[in-house]
């Protein structure tokens, strides 16, 4: 079962997004910032990553950017409520994709999907 890690400092989010992805059939962890998702990916490397860029201690964007330091094979998908703007800076440091909240499921999991195929060398396999 693939494991994804969702970094979100508002519990609600975190908790959305997870039923998401449970409910897809995914294993899901949960960290409350930054430093405790890099925590938890440093123990057990995850799947997949979704990072909320606005979060006290460390921000997403910091979060993406030491994750693709240490990890070049990490797949994240980042999101945010209130700034939008920084969406695409997130996909140059490394986001494979990045929504808005609230956050649409199908988008979600087509990202999460995708970012799966892709790490496990499934390009060019069609369905």
């Amino acid at each position: 079962m693939p494991r994804v890690l969702v970094i979100d400092d508002d519990e609600v989010a975190r908790l959305v997004i997870g039923n998401i992805l449970e409910a897809a059939k995914y294993e899901v962890a949960y960290a409350a910032d930054g430093e405790q998702g890099i925590a938890y990916y440093k123990k057990n490397p995850f799947d997949a990553v979704v990072v909320d860029l606005v979060m006290p201690v460390k921000n997403g964007l910091q979060t993406i950017r030491e994750l693709n330091e240490h990890y070049k094979d990490v797949k994240i998908v980042a999101i945010t409520g209130v700034d939008p703007e920084n969406l695409p800076l997130a996909e140059e440091l490394g986001a494979i994709g990045s929504l808005t909240k609230p956050v649409n499921p199908d988008k979600l999991l087509e990202m999460i999907e995708g970012a799966l195929k892709t790490s496990r060398g499934w390009e060019g396999v069609t369905e």
